[in-house]
């Protein structure tokens, strides 16, 4: 049976708080984006199972996270292109979860089965431009830079420069929402990238703080993201398939997102 990594799988467990340093988190976040990465590749080569390529993309979403959260202690010219090179690499893969998920919509809405046959042949295209890419030198080429990658070392505790990467992209993701239309798909497409970024930096640092704090911070981002990755999986389905509808889900979840938002938003930053 093959291994499913997830981020609840026993790796890159943080040191201690009193011996943490910030280029030991960093090397930490990148081995435990890595291990994830590789593992769920081979299974994706042996098993149809879709939550393979679910949580390979969710590792390739951490290691970019880890070079934009930790960018203070990297050298920009070792980064640049292996960025660049991610996000290629995550939009072709992506595609192939958008099917996948809305295959599994249809099942589960027991939709007609000329949609559900249209579907599956897309889906079954996608997952083979996937692997694909994950047998490509490109794919190889970037997890041999992001193992090589060395970081700096700072002159700031992990506590210092954790708070300070976490303001940014607080900061950033309330500037984001600012006068969002939670009715437009692309804007709340825009608030739930930043809203995935700052919840992976909280996991990347929340070592350095008081462990209730952070998780029940993070526990709020999680119940936000829930909603808007749902909106967005719609969104996504009604893109690939026009005749895929789900109006009356979208509109209940609409309705919750206002209230979700102001709830989080009166959270307090357990970073200060």
């Amino acid at each position: 049976m093959l291994t499913v990594l997830t981020s609840s799988s026993p790796l890159g467990h943080p040191k201690p708080k009193h011996r943490l340093t910030v280029e030991a988190a960093f090397r930490s976040v990148v081995q435990d984006a890595l291990a994830r990465i590789e593992t769920n590749a081979r299974g994706m080569r042996a098993s149809g199972d879709p939550e393979h390529l679910h949580q390979l993309r969710v590792g390739l979403r951490r290691l970019r996270s880890a070079l934009r959260a930790f960018h203070g202690i990297l050298e920009e010219r070792d980064t640049r292109q292996l960025r660049r090179s991610l996000r290629k690499l995550s939009r072709k893969l992506g595609r192939a979860r958008d099917w996948d998920v809305l295959v599994e919509r249809l099942e589960s809405a027991k939709a007609s089965t000329h949609l559900l046959l249209k579907a599956r042949v897309q889906r079954d295209e996608a997952r083979a431009a996937a692997k694909e890419v994950i047998a490509s030198k490109k794919f190889a080429r970037a997890l041999v830079a992001a193992r090589a990658i060395a970081p700096r070392q700072s002159d700031q505790s992990m506590a210092e420069f954790a708070g300070a990467a976490l303001a940014r992209a607080h900061r950033k993701l309330m500037k984001q929402a600012r006068s969002v239309d939670w009715q437009d798909p692309a804007q709340r497409h825009a608030v739930r990238i930043r809203l995935k970024r700052l919840r992976y930096s909280c996991e990347f640092f929340a070592p350095a703080f008081d462990p209730r704090r952070s998780a029940a911070y993070v526990g709020g981002l999680k119940a936000l993201q829930e909603i808007l990755g749902e909106l967005n999986d719609i969104a996504v389905g009604r893109g690939h398939l026009p005749e895929f509808a789900a109006s009356a889900e979208e509109a209940a979840l609409v309705a919750k997102l206002a209230p979700a938002w102001a709830r989080f938003a009166k959270r307090s930053a357990f970073w200060q």
